[in-house]
C-alpha cells in the first residue's frame, strides 16, 4: 500500500465519506488549520488520487478539503471498509495487513487529525470513539517501544476514548516512527521537549 494512501485514510477519521441526494459523491477532510489541508492532505491526495480537492472554508475557522468523485468514494468505501457513524468504522483489514511504512504513515494522518500535543500536561494524545481503532494504535506503538496509557473515557457525555502518551523518551521514539505533519503540532511537540 503506498503510504500517502494509508495517510489520507488516516486523515479520514476527522472526515466524511459520502453520497448526497443530488448524486454528489464526496470525500471530506476537516481541520481548524487550512494550511494543513493544502500542504499535506491537498498535495497527498492530488499525487494518489491524481485530482486536487476543493479547499474551503465552510463555517468560521473551519475549514475542509472537499473531492467530489465517484470513483474515489467508492475506492474509500470498499477498500477501506468505511463506516458511517465513524464508531463503526474499524481499522481497516488492508491497513492492519500492511508492512510498517504505510501503518506508521496511517497513525500519523490519524494524529493530524484526531490527536493532540499538550506541552503543559506533558503529553501527546489520540481521541477518538471507536475503542478498536485506539486498540490497533497503542498494540502497533506498544510493540514498537512507545509506552501508552490504557484506554480511558474522555468524555462521557460524547463517549469519546483517549489515550496518553508521556516521558521524553517515548516522545522522541514516536516522533521518529510517526511523521507526522500538521504544523500546530509540530510546534507544540518543539515546546514539549523543551519542558525537560
Amino acid at each position: 500500500m503506498e503510504p500517502d494512501l494509508a495517510y489520507l485514510v488516516g486523515a479520514l477519521r476527522d472526515g466524511s465519506v459520502y453520497y448526497d441526494k443530488s448524486r454528489n459523491y464526496k470525500v471530506i477532510w476537516y481541520s481548524k488549520s487550512r494550511k494543513w489541508l493544502s500542504e499535506s492532505v491537498a498535495q497527498k491526495a492530488s499525487v494518489v488520487f491524481k485530482k486536487s480537492p476543493r479547499i474551503d472554508e465552510y463555517k468560521t475557522n473551519q475549514f475542509r478539503a472537499v473531492l467530489s468523485s465517484r470513483e474515489i468514494f467508492n475506492r474509500i468505501l470498499n477498500d477501506f471498509e468505511f463506516k458511517a457513524p465513524q464508531e463503526e468504522w474499524k481499522t481497516p483489514t488492508k491497513i492492519r495487513e500492511s508492512f510498517d511504512a504505510a501503518v506508521s504513515m496511517y497513525i500519523a494522518g490519524f494524529f493530524d487529525a484526531e490527536g493532540d500535543v499538550n506541552p503543559k500536561k506533558y503529553t501527546i494524545g489520540f481521541s477518538q470513539k471507536n475503542k478498536e481503532t485506539l486498540e490497533f494504535i497503542t498494540e502497533w506503538l506498544n510493540k514498537h517501544a512507545i509506552e501508552t496509557s490504557r484506554i480511558f473515557v474522555a468524555d462521557k457525555k460524547s463517549g469519546t476514548l483517549r489515550f496518553c502518551i508521556t516521558h521524553k523518551k517515548n516522545f522522541k521514539k514516536f516522533r521518529e516512527l510517526i511523521k507526522f505533519e500538521h504544523p500546530d503540532k509540530i510546534m507544540s511537540f518543539g515546546l514539549l521537549l523543551q519542558q525537560t
